[in-house]
């Protein structure tokens, strides 16, 4: 683990010092479960999105290398 320093208001101060009493946890508790719902959500909507468009092309034929030379064909390799 970690250890960082923040800087926040007096309010939210109270509010999680309010919420420490209810819950029985510190203050750094509430803060990490809030940080790591905040970001887990993220990674799982990202692997949701995913999910849902994979295989979208999978009866499609694709031939990358000539796209890639289509694409690039004013470009010259040099030897």
């Amino acid at each position: 683990m970690k250890r960082t320093q923040i800087y926040i208001d007096e309010e939210t101060y109270g509010s999680l010092k309010k919420e420490s009493k209810l819950k029985g946890i510190s203050i750094s508790e509430i803060i990490r479960d809030s940080v790591h719902k905040k970001f887990s959500g993220r990674v799982e909507r990202m692997i949701r999105a995913t999910d849902s468009v994979s295989g979208l092309w999978s009866d499609r034929r694709f031939d990358v290398d000539r796209f890639v030379r289509e694409v690039r064909k004013d470009r010259k390799v040099c030897s």
